[in-house]
This record gives C-alpha cells, sequence and structure tokens, in this order.
C-alpha cells in the first residue's frame, strides 16, 4: 500500500474508508456477510490493526480493531436505497484490487465516490425493464396482446420508480404507488383493447417490485448464522409484499367501474 499504516489516525482513515465501502455494498442490495468480510479483508490487509471485526445489519455498520492494545470503534447509518448490481459488482472488484495494494487511501476513497454516483444508462434501465415484464406476463400465460401491453407498461413503472424516488419516502409508499399504478395501467390497457386479461399484465408488471432478492440475501443470511440480519431483511421483504398487494387493490377499487 501506498500510504503508510503507522499511526492511529492512519488506522482510522483506513477505518474509514473500510466501513464506506461495506455501507455501499449494503445499501445497494449485498448480502450483510459480504460486507462484513470485505470491510475485514481491507483492514486486516495493511497488517497494522492486531484484530479486526465488523458486525453490519441492513441499516448500520460496527467496525472495532484493535491498535498497539488499544480499541478503535466506529459506526456508520446506512441509508438504503435501490438494489444496483453493478455498484456491488464494482465495489467487489475495488475491495480485490485494494487488497492487492494497488490503491493509497485517498485514491481509494476518490474511486468509491465515484462507485457512489454512477449513474447507470436510464434509457437501458427502461428497456430493462420492459423486457424483463413482458416475458414475465408470458411466463404467467398471457398471450401476444398481453405480452404488448406488459412490454410499455413496464416501460412506464420502470420510469416511474427511477424517477419517484427521488421524492426520498419511504419502501412502503413507493410499493404502494408503483403497484396502483400496475394495476390501473393494465386495466386501462384491457379496457382500450390492448389486451385481454389485465390480471396476466399486473402480475407480470409487479415483478418489477416484487422483494425476490431482499428474501434471498435474507435466507443467506439466516444459513451463513447472520440471524437478526437475516430477520431484519426478511420483515421489510414481508412488508413490501404486503405494499405491493394493498397498491394493487388500491387501483382494482379505483377501476372498479370499467373492470
Amino acid at each position: 500500500m501506498t500510504n503508510e499504516i503507522n499511526d492511529k489516525q492512519s488506522v482510522k482513515n483506513l477505518m474509514n474508508l473500510a466501513i464506506y465501502a461495506g455501507s455501499l455494498l449494503i445499501s445497494n442490495g449485498a448480502e450483510s456477510y459480504r460486507a462484513e468480510d470485505t470491510v475485514e479483508r481491507m483492514v486486516s490487509s495493511t497488517h497494522a490493526p492486531d484484530n479486526v471485526d465488523c458486525y453490519a445489519l441492513p441499516t448500520a455498520i460496527f467496525l472495532s480493531v484493535i491498535y498497539k492494545g488499544e480499541n478503535i470503534s466506529i459506526f456508520k447509518k446506512i441509508k438504503v436505497s435501490d438494489t444496483n448490481m453493478k455498484k456491488i459488482d464494482m465495489i467487489n472488484a475495488f475491495s480485490r484490487s485494494f487488497v492487492k495494494n494497488n490503491y493509497n487511501l485517498d485514491e481509494a476513497y476518490e474511486y468509491l465516490k465515484k462507485i457512489e454516483n454512477y449513474k447507470e444508462n436510464k434509457g437501458k434501465e427502461v428497456l430493462a425493464g420492459a423486457i424483463a415484464t413482458s416475458f414475465f406476463t408470458a411466463l404467467f400465460g398471457g398471450k401476444s396482446s398481453e405480452f404488448i401491453s406488459s412490454f410499455f407498461i413496464g416501460a412506464i413503472i420502470s420510469y416511474f420508480i427511477m424517477n419517484f424516488s427521488k421524492f426520498k419516502l419511504s419502501f412502503f409508499i413507493n410499493n404502494v404507488v408503483s403497484a396502483a399504478l400496475t394495476s390501473i395501467l393494465a386495466i386501462i390497457s384491457v379496457y382500450l383493447g390492448l389486451g385481454k386479461d389485465f390480471d396476466k399484465i399486473i402480475i407480470g408488471v409487479i415483478m418489477l417490485i416484487v422483494p425476490g432478492l431482499a428474501i434471498t440475501n435474507a435466507l443467506r443470511d439466516i444459513m451463513s448464522g447472520e440471524f437478526i440480519t437475516g430477520a431484519i431483511t426478511l420483515v421489510k421483504a414481508v412488508f413490501i409484499a404486503l405494499a405491493i398487494a394493498i397498491g394493487v387493490g388500491i387501483g382494482l377499487k379505483l377501476m372498479r367501474g370499467i373492470v
């Protein structure tokens, strides 16, 4: 490593860098045990601290090291954002490179900042959402008309989700509104003759917001012995599913006159 880790302040700087990387992993949908392992490997790679312990939760991350007999601990609160596998992959690649001594602390911090501020191509995201929802609709038994309707509604919902998140509302409200809009658009498309079976369209499109990854991560954390983390993530997944059900119900209720 280019930077010398030979005093208490440099150890703190290293800890802040590592916990920053761990918090980015969790906020973008990574498993807690992955974040813990990344943080511990980054700090331990310098051989300066005698002992490194990291504990991650979906909303916070803790790091403690022993340096020259003194215990140093830091904590960082995490604001959970949407799942972003691209950022997770970038952070994983960065951490492996960091452990191999390819960065000094200043360069590493700037690189993590670039990852945090990385913006996906919105057009690609909208197109990906449209393709995914249309094929989910086909998977659930939708015909060609439902397939086409789901493609366009999926694009609309994808664009809506990207922009509605700017209002910083709770994940529950975000999912309720997204699900309600999905059912409203699905019913309108059937009413206009662009589809025949609105329930197939709804099922296909809401797959965009179904918490499949959260449930998978929760089970993986539980099987890895992270029971508290897994339970918290699982509870959140249940509330997301509840929000989707409420949102679809609200949409159907609002459109009951043309159903």
